[in-house]
């Protein structure tokens, strides 16, 4: 099985769209590679939902279902070239409004890893969701293949826990945080 991309909100995609352009028309972006770019080489690729969990998410052990969905996010390309990150949240009526576009390592190592996971022996076994899981107060982002048998994460360079680029089952990779949580956090 391939790995699957999640259907965003019905005219998500549209609404970035159209919002990146709009940008790009009024020269509004200040990163490097997004004010460089023309218009009508900009599109969406890679879609998929992102979740959160907070530092006592992880001091408590608590496990993937604690993850909170955010919102959703995209890489933009320039020519099919990854640039940039398109990443939206959510509004007080359930919608999704664009929050943000960003340029940094996180957009290249997405693209790269994403390439990585999509030749990995487990996806004939397993059909895995793309989604990106967020640790803000430990400064993590790993994509997260979900599957109702099994959870992998691949941590993002540069990532506190090492393992960049490496698929490492759910388990594994909560017991990093714990540990990383642990150095980070002061003694009471």
């Amino acid at each position: 099985m391939p790995l699957h991309l999640p259907d965003p909100p019905a005219g998500l995609p549209d609404k970035v769209r159209t919002k990146l352009h709009a940008f790009a028309d009024g020269a509004h972006f200040s990163t490097k590679a997004l004010r460089g770019a023309r218009k009508d080489r900009l599109d969406l690729s890679t879609p998929h939902q992102v979740f959160t969990m907070g530092l006592d998410d992880i001091t408590a052990g608590a496990g993937l279902d604690r993850a909170r969905p955010m919102g959703w996010r995209y890489l933009v390309e320039d020519g099919g070239q990854p640039i940039a990150s398109a990443e939206t949240s959510p509004t007080a009526d359930g919608d999704q409004e664009v929050s943000q576009f960003t340029e940094g390592p996180f957009v290249a190592e997405t693209d790269k890893a994403v390439k990585i996971v999509r030749k990995l022996p487990q996806l004939t076994a397993a059909g895995f969701e793309l989604r990106l899981l967020r640790i803000p107060a430990l400064y993590v982002m790993a994509l997260w293949l979900h599957s109702p048998v099994t959870d992998l994460l691949v941590p993002l360079a540069p990532s506190p826990v090492g393992k960049d680029g490496k698929p490492v089952p759910a388990a594994e990779f909560l017991a990093d945080l714990v540990e990383l949580a642990g150095r980070a956090t002061p003694p009471a």
